[in-house]
């Protein structure tokens, strides 16, 4: 689930509206519309949520690392960018539950505390011997870095706007050989091994007009996970590599 969390700035607060419940805002303000301009940003990225109740539940009671914000709380807002369950859109942290509302998040600050946490991005790890899964990272060279055991190579073999990021020294130096890349087929040609993956990697959303990466959407984890899902053993025959998925025994169930 991806979200955002907006919570009133308490020097520009001029009606007192903060920790007030939706029906209390005429009162203080004279309307029960929302002033986003009274808000800053506290908190941007992936949680591991199912509903709205269940990030009150973390934000109030269990912060996730980095997050230096107040606890979630009434007169807050979640805005859902991405999610299963919940529709896109602003929700008002009520005294009871959630409202929908209208929000105008680009009228918001940024708060001075905006968590750590959201310098994370989701992608989706493949290593050799194992099901791929999704985890998070730091957004920044140093934990690509290391996820991959040494300096990074970007390869985008596939049509999606996707990124395989690998070791870019993994057969020089000999690390186990991870996947078979294909070429896509087409009417006049057949799909064809074009390269394989030695060492860790894993998959990012990479949109063209992105000077960086970014988490990679659930459509798009799906379709790799599925893409990946077995390992591949590799044999040598007729002057040919032939790649031969399994199942990996004593490892993570499959899903």
């Amino acid at each position: 689930m991806n979200i955002r969390i907006y919570q009133i700035s308490m020097k520009r607060d001029t009606n007192n509206v903060a920790f007030m419940n939706y029906e209390s805002l005429p009162k203080f303000q004279g309307s029960s519309d929302i002033d986003s301009s009274i808000y800053d940003k506290v908190f941007e990225g992936e949680v591991n949520c199912k509903n709205l109740e269940e990030v009150y539940q973390m934000f109030n009671l269990n912060h996730p690392d980095g997050y230096k914000a107040r606890s979630l709380s009434v007169s807050d807002v979640v805005e859902v960018r991405e999610s299963e369950n919940v529709s896109d859109g602003f929700y008002f942290c009520d005294s009871f539950g959630f409202k929908n509302v209208s929000f105008h998040s680009e009228k918001c600050g940024v708060g001075d505390k905006l968590n750590e946490a959201s310098k994370k991005i989701n992608v989706l790890l493949v290593e050799p011997g194992k099901y791929p899964k999704m985890i998070a990272i730091d957004d920044n060279l140093e934990a690509m870095q290391s996820l991959v055991g040494g300096y990074i190579e970007e390869y985008m073999p596939f049509e999606d706007e996707v990124a395989l990021i690998c070791n870019e020294e993994g057969k020089m130096s000999g690390l186990p050989l991870n996947r078979a890349i294909y070429s896509e087929p087409t009417e006049e040609t057949k799909r064809e091994m074009i390269d394989i993956i030695a060492g860790k990697f894993f998959i990012c959303y990479a949109p063209i007009e992105s000077e960086k990466f970014e988490s990679l959407p659930n459509e798009l984890a799906k379709k790799y996970e599925a893409k990946f899902k077995y390992p591949e053993r590799f044999i040598r025959g007729n002057g040919n590599i032939v790649a031969v998925p399994y199942k990996p025994k004593g490892r993570e169930q499959e899903r």
